[in-house]
C-alpha cells in the first residue's frame, strides 16, 4: 500500500472516532510503524488526533495571542504605583528595626530525654530451662563418648611390587557389595585395581600357606 493511501484510509478511520489501534490493525500494520508514517507525512497528535503541523501550529498560535492579550488586561488592572530605589531600601531598614524592637529574643533550649536502663524480662520458667542446660553440661562435659573424634591421616595400601609383567584375565563373580565397597577402596588409593587385587591375593595365600 503507498504511504498517501494509507494516511488518507487513517484519516477517514480516524473521522469515525476509531480508536488508533483499531486503525492499525485494520490497515494491518504495526502502531509504530503507523506513527512513523504519519510523522513523515507531516502529522502530529493534537489533543489525541492527528493533524497537520500547519493546523497544530495555527491553534497553538492562537491561543499564545489569547494568553498575551489576556496578560495585558491583567497587568493594565493590576498596575501598583511604583517606588525608587532610596524609598525601597529606606522602607525595609525601617520594617526590620520595627520587627527586631517587637519580637523579644526568644532562648531555645533543647529536652534531653533521660536515658532508661535496658532490662531483660525472664521468667522463672527461663530460668528453670538454663538451669537445667547447664547440669547437663557438666554431666557430659568429661564424657569422651561425646567429645568429636580426631581425624586420622589416611593411609594408602602397602604394595609388594608394582611392577607386574605377565598378566592374567579372568572372569571372576563376586558379591555385589563387596566389590562396590572394594571400588570406593581403589577410587581412594594411588594404586590400580590390578595391582590391589594382586597384593590382596598374595595376603590371602601367606595366611593360609598351609592350604598351597
Amino acid at each position: 500500500m503507498i504511504l498517501t493511501e494509507r494516511i488518507e484510509l487513517f484519516l477517514k478511520y480516524q473521522n469515525e472516532n476509531m480508536s488508533f489501534e483499531d486503525i492499525s490493525n485494520k490497515l494491518e500494520v504495526k502502531p509504530a510503524t503507523l506513527r512513523r508514517n504519519l510523522n513523515k507525512a507531516g502529522y502530529r497528535s493534537d489533543k489525541g488526533k492527528y493533524v497537520k503541523i500547519r493546523e497544530v501550529d495555527k491553534n497553538s498560535k492562537e491561543n499564545i495571542e489569547s494568553q498575551i492579550s489576556f496578560g495585558d488586561i491583567s497587568n493594565k488592572s493590576n498596575t501598583k504605583p511604583k517606588y525608587t530605589k532610596k524609598e525601597a531600601t529606606t522602607n525595609n531598614k525601617l520594617q526590620k528595626e520595627k520587627v527586631k524592637k517587637e519580637s523579644p529574643k526568644k532562648t531555645i533550649t533543647k529536652k534531653v530525654a533521660p536515658k532508661k536502663d535496658r532490662k531483660i524480662n525472664i521468667s522463672q520458667e527461663d530460668l528453670d530451662k538454663l538451669c537445667e542446660v547447664y547440669d547437663w553440661y557438666i554431666e557430659v562435659k568429661d564424657n569422651k563418648a561425646l567429645r568429636p573424634k580426631k581425624l586420622s591421616n589416611k593411609k594408602d595400601i602397602a604394595i609388594e611390587d608394582v611392577n607386574i609383567k605377565n598378566i592374567k584375565s579372568v572372569n571372576v563373580r563376586v558379591d555385589k557389595e563387596t566389590w562396590e565397597e572394594f571400588e570406593r577402596l581403589c577410587s581412594n588409593s594411588s594404586y590400580s585395581k590390578k595391582e590391589i587385587v594382586t597384593q590382596a591375593l598374595k595376603d590371602f595365600m601367606k595366611a593360609y600357606k598351609s592350604l598351597l
